[in-house]
């Protein structure tokens, strides 16, 4: 179950970040856009509405709410164990009965002298 909630956790705050990228992205192209439009109606001596002054900090600000949330999500997924601490004892505990089991079949079936090889002695 902790693994499901870290891999939804992550894929969710994955989401969300990029989501919030996006919004971020496309804010500053609405600023840039309006700040073309200001600037060409200028030159040209032509009035403009007054949309063009509407500020964008209220979206830049919701983009960057999303993208604290998002990477507190992603924080979350990245520290949810994805096994409980009887899980892993469990499975140190069979790990460890599974060893002893080796070695005891070892001490019944020891090797025999024939395949150890012989010892060296130096010669002078």
């Amino acid at each position: 179950m902790l693994k499901f909630l870290k891999n939804v956790l992550l894929i969710l705050g994955a989401v969300v970040i990029i989501g919030a990228a996006v919004l971020m992205l496309w804010e500053a192209r609405l600023r840039a856009d309006s700040l073309n439009a200001i600037v060409s109606a200028a030159l040209n001596g032509k009035s403009f509405p007054n949309e063009y002054y509407s500020s964008t900090i209220n979206g830049v600000w919701l983009a960057a709410g999303i993208g604290v949330v998002g990477g507190l999500l992603l924080g979350l997924g990245i520290g949810v164990p994805s096994a409980t601490f009887k899980q892993r004892y469990e499975q140190r505990q069979a790990a460890a009965a599974k060893k002893i089991a080796q070695a005891a079949v070892a001490e019944d079936h020891p090797v025999s002298s024939a395949a150890t090889p012989p010892e060296t002695t130096p010669s002078e």
